[in-house]
């Protein structure tokens, strides 16, 4: 016998009622019935059925297409579409919201279950591989977090300076109008952008800001270091190309290979400003940490220089006008979204 719970939106009391008899019938329960959208997506938060039988034509001002767009998106609740429409407007409209079928009225009892079943298998495998990325987003980032604390002890850095450049990037590349696909590269480039540090030599990492000569040379090796590492992996975002130019300026005065302008990515320019704010908020055995006002002063005064001025705008914007940034112990802490 099936014991999954199975919920029905149709206005029709007669069509409803008979294939509520129709789930008891094939061994299934049926935790509730509704008539209206709005209905439909209260009964669903009530009840958390593990499928929702969605007619498209409803009583009210929300159709089936929208309920359940509302109730996968809030609840993930598989749907499949009861209805005797077959155009292709409704058709396009439903495939938005990612069915887990749609049968057509009218329909026999072996039709409907065989949909049904077909629905809570294929639920059930990508709830399963839901689940396994997300153990391997977790595993990765750990990693990530890993490397990052190991170059984080070997110094210049305070701990916790990639998550801080990480939310400060964040919030400038959200202010720029990036969109969350070019933000999410943004965000791992600044936890990975410094990983060929943690081969270079102490004395360098310690004295990386009144470096000279043969010294000087061999810092400045470290964006393309940082690239050969991981150009290899297949990164949606152009991860490599984010770090090996995110210290590049402006103005073609930057390293490894001096490009300037446009031909920096936008990405690796916002980076670069991210990186300054949380620099020079921070102690260095060469000076002491700078005020948030202070640091934005100096970026401010490197506007078309070092760094971009539309990103130099943006970041002035979002810490001076919107009051974004909080500030822990002289240390700068952006607000990120969940």
């Amino acid at each position: 016998m099936n014991s999954q719970n199975i919920m029905v939106v149709e206005d029709e009391w007669v069509v409803s009622d008979q294939i509520c008899r129709d789930l008891k019938d094939l061994g299934y329960t049926v935790c509730g019935a509704a008539s209206t959208g709005d209905e439909a997506i209260k009964k669903a938060e009530a009840e958390r059925p593990d499928l929702i039988l969605m007619d498209i034509v409803l009583k009210g001002k929300m159709d089936g297409i929208e309920a359940a767009d509302r109730i996968t998106s809030q609840f993930d609740i598989p749907v499949i579409y009861l209805t005797a429409y077959t155009n292709h407007e409704y058709i396009e409209r439903a495939k938005q919201t990612m069915p887990f079928g749609y049968l057509v009225k009218p329909f026999t009892k072996n039709e409907l279950h065989t949909n049904i079943e077909m629905a809570l298998h294929k639920h059930g495998v990508d709830k399963n591989i839901k689940s396994y990325l997300n153990r391997l987003t977790k595993c990765f980032k750990g990693t990530i977090d890993a490397v990052m604390g190991a170059i984080e002890l070997r110094g210049p850095y305070t701990p916790g300076h990639h998550q801080r450049v990480s939310e400060s990037a964040h919030a400038i590349a959200r202010e720029m109008g990036l969109t969350d696909f070019s933000v999410d590269g943004l965000l791992l480039a600044a936890y990975v952008y410094d990983i060929s540090l943690v081969n270079m030599p102490t004395e360098i990492l310690q004295g990386s800001g009144q470096l000279t000569g043969l010294n000087l040379a061999m810092h400045q090796t470290y964006p393309q270091m940082s690239y050969d590492i991981l150009k290899e992996v297949d990164f949606p975002w152009p991860i490599a190309d984010i770090v090996l130019e995110h210290r590049e300026c402006y103005d073609g005065s930057g390293f490894p290979r001096g490009i300037k302008g446009e031909n920096i990515l936008l990405r690796a320019r916002i980076l670069a400003v991210a990186d300054a704010i949380e620099d020079l908020t921070s102690h260095r055995s060469f000076r002491n940490a700078f005020s948030l006002n202070e640091a934005l002063e100096e970026i401010s005064a490197s506007s078309g220089s070092k760094y971009d001025p539309k990103v130099v705008a943006a970041c002035l914007k979002l810490f001076r006008e919107k009051e974004e940034p909080k500030r822990r112990d002289g240390v700068s802490a952006m607000k990120t979204e969940g």
